[in-house]
């Protein structure tokens, strides 16, 4: 009875020692690393972190406005300017809010930036701009809604430099409208420097008789109009909303252009024929 007992303790005592040396001949693989005797052994993993673009924006005065025009019987909801900074050569500007009956909603904005050339190999650079507008038109018998200007320009001042602008739209009658505009991208050449940023959209409503479904521009997420002011047989229910509104893009990338437009093609010259 003793020599099963004996024997299965060394199978555990050897089946210890070996999986408590496993850990450390991994880590020795690895790296050499000497530790000490009962002191706890720790292992750091650090992520790469990610290199810088060459060039980038940054953001400085900023003046938004939003300015909600409301008469009897209406409703207006969002009205939000956001400008943010995803990445460092990068600014994304929304406009967002929503209008019903007779009301209107309109939106300004001015943003100072400055373009700077942070890798010392970069001689050019261009400025690309893009905009998008994204919502829903709902319009009755007497009545419409429709929104303009939708407009951004980068200006050095006093210059204007570039501009882009998603064309109007509006319905009208018991028509119904789904927008998904796009103007751009356009691109300037720039150097580095301050420059600045005018936005401007305006949405609105009229109806001219309080009987009839109440029209609608609606260019914002939920929960910007209020579901009592959509009927149940609405033509866009269900429709995602979280990309409404009318939203540009700014960006500055490096000038990659070889410069080698103005070279002239190597000519090829004719072999000089045999003597005889």
């Amino acid at each position: 009875m003793k020599r099963p007992f004996r024997s299965g303790m060394m199978r555990y005592l050897t089946s210890l020692v070996l999986g408590s040396l496993a850990p450390l001949a991994f880590v020795s693989a690895q790296e050499k690393v000497t530790v000490p005797a009962g002191s706890p052994l720790n292992i750091t993993v650090t992520a790469g972190a990610v290199p810088p673009p060459p060039v980038s924006i940054t953001l400085y005065e900023r003046h938004g406005h939003v300015t909600p025009i409301k008469d009897k019987l209406t409703h207006t909801g969002g009205g939000l300017i956001e400008v943010t900074s995803p990445t460092p050569d990068t600014i994304l500007i929304s406009m967002s809010g929503a209008v019903v009956a007779n009301s209107e909603m309109k939106f300004d904005l001015q943003q100072s930036f400055e373009i700077s050339f942070d890798d010392p190999k970069i001689k050019k650079a261009k400025l690309a701009i893009e905009g998008r507008v994204i919502g829903l038109l709902r319009g009755e018998r007497k009545g419409c809604a429709g929104y303009t200007e939708a407009c951004a320009s980068v200006l050095a001042s006093p210059a204007e430099l570039m501009t882009v602008c998603v064309p109007p739209h509006q319905a009208s009658g018991c028509g119904n409208l789904a927008i998904n505009d796009h103007d751009g991208p356009k691109f300037v050449p720039v150097v580095p420097g301050k420059y600045n940023l005018q936005q401007s959209f305006t949405i609105s409503a009229h109806s001219d008789c309080p009987l009839f479904k109440r029209p609608s521009a609606e260019f914002a997420p939920d929960p910007a109009l209020d579901p009592l002011w959509i009927t149940y047989f609405d033509p866009f229910h269900g429709v995602k909303k979280e990309s409404f509104g009318f939203q540009v893009i700014v960006k500055v990338v490096p000038d990659t252009g070889d410069g080698n437009a103005d070279k002239k093609p190597a000519e090829l010259v004719p072999a000089p024929a045999e003597k005889k």
